[in-house]
């Protein structure tokens, strides 16, 4: 282990990233969601109906795994970035952990009963928190030492997102039919989601070895003698202007997707009251996804980031709020509207390309270079969406009038069709706040990048 990063040295410019490389680096997403996807649809309803955990008790888990990944994530990712070893910094952790990874996705779904159960729950999942930040966080960071040519940046967060979108489309379309394959029946069985999730596991494993072997690490640091200490990491990163920017929008940007991503089964059931189309609207908006992001991938450097940050941000947030005007009988409107919903968050990948050039910008200005904790500061952006975005809606459809597999009120379908569509429609136009004061733009980031290059060869 080493601690002795100041600065970097990177790729010759004239090298590019082969196709192969960015399908490698794409597959790395589409591992971690064969397993996270299928975790984050069924987790919940096997903890409560197959083992027999309260909604309380699956729900104070999940908050204590929530707390402890906003420690576990930059402590882990200042122990990353200050790895020595012939495989580079972060591709070691992919190769060593990913069986485990795999194994303890397996182990969440194994069923212990008695009074053990609760607290087998939360050391499974919090184990599989932890192995995943190991593993995703090591995949993600790869995209900041891959490459310093910026549309090669680009391209990889483009990959990145078509491998999180297919994934998902996938899991959505084959999950229940492997479990009701596998139950024999309508219900499922406590095997159905065991054999399921292992079948996934086992799909995961050679996938991130294909990572692994295709994406190399080129941006590598120098040892200046200089060791870095993790609380000057941590400080690098917390005043890093950009970083903090791109957090903020993300933040707001996960908040609004997963928080609807968690409420829209309630809008199609209980307003709609369309549960034969739930398929087609949950899986719509992934599969317009990644032609969005197919379509737009090339033509991220000619717009410019920011621009067509914007333009998916304000596509998106103003579809979901006239969603909301909707009439629930305009079935065809509706799904247009949701497909159109999609292809905006073509936008989605690019925050994640600002990443590396909020890490250049901070070491050309202190020369500390902290890309495992400021990855690991943007990923958990990710996650507090994820947690809370789906808390405050259930918290506010229960204020008005919200009950559980009832026939709901007028005044209730209101609440879920104000969660779902119009107040996640709005989080997209607050991500344009900080959007709009990211000071960093492809003139200033060559400005950058030549500074850094000039002491690069000072320090050879």
């Amino acid at each position: 282990m080493s601690a002795n990063t100041t600065t970097s040295t990177a790729m010759p410019a004239q090298q590019r990233l082969s196709k192969k490389t960015l399908f490698a680096y794409g597959c790395g997403d589409f591992a971690s969601n064969l397993t996270n996807t299928f975790i984050g649809s069924y987790l919940t309803i096997y903890y409560t109906d197959v083992v027999g955990l309260t909604p309380l008790i699956v729900s104070v888990i999940m908050l204590i795994a929530r707390i402890w990944d906003a420690i576990n994530d930059p402590m882990f990712g200042a122990i990353a970035e200050r790895t020595n070893s012939k495989k580079g910094r972060f591709r070691p952790y992919i190769f060593y952990f990913t069986p485990f990874l795999a194994l303890s996705a397996v182990l969440t779904f194994t069923k212990v009963g008695g009074p053990a159960s609760a607290i087998y729950a939360a050391v499974t999942y919090i184990a599989y928190g932890m192995l995943y930040t190991v593993v995703n966080l090591s995949y993600g960071s790869l995209s900041t030492v891959m490459s310093t040519n910026p549309e090669d940046i680009s391209q990889l967060a483009s990959w990145r997102m078509m491998g999180t979108n297919l994934s998902s489309v996938i899991l959505s379309a084959i999950s229940p039919i492997i479990m009701h394959a596998i139950a024999g029946g309508e219900q499922f069985t406590p095997n159905s989601y065991t054999i399921t999730i292992l079948i996934f596991a086992i799909c995961q494993v050679p996938l991130f070895y294909f990572v692994y072997a295709n994406c190399k690490e080129v941006v590598k640091p120098v040892q200046t003698g200089r060791k870095i200490t993790v609380g000057e990491s941590i400080k690098s990163v917390v005043t890093n202007g950009p970083l903090m920017l791109i957090f903020a929008m993300m933040a707001a940007q996960m908040f609004g997707f997963f928080g609807r991503l968690g409420t829209v089964v309630y809008y199609i059931i209980y307003v709609l009251q369309r549960p034969d189309l739930i398929s087609v609207f949950m899986s719509l908006p992934s599969i317009m996804t990644v032609i969005g992001i197919f379509l737009t991938k090339n033509f991220i450097l000619r717009i410019g980031k920011k621009r067509l940050i914007a333009i998916g941000y304000v596509g998106a947030g103003l579809t979901l709020i006239a969603l909301y005007f909707v009439s629930s009988t305009n079935i065809g409107l509706l799904i247009f509207l949701h497909a159109l919903y999609g292809f905006f968050c073509f936008s989605f990948p690019i925050p994640m390309s600002m990443v590396p050039e909020a890490i250049n910008y901070q070491e050309d200005k202190t020369g500390v270079r902290a890309d495992g904790v400021a990855y690991a500061a943007v990923s958990l952006s990710t996650k507090i969406g994820n947690a809370f975005g789906p808390a405050l809606a259930l918290i506010i459809m229960g204020a008005f009038g919200y009950v559980a597999n009832a026939k709901q009120t007028a005044t209730a379908m209101t609440g879920i069709n104000l969660v779902t569509n119009l107040i996640f429609g709005i989080c997209y136009l607050i991500a344009l706040i900080p959007l709009y004061f990211y000071p960093l733009d492809e003139k200033k980031n060559a400005e950058i990048e030549a500074s850094l290059d000039k002491k690069r060869a000072a320090n050879k």
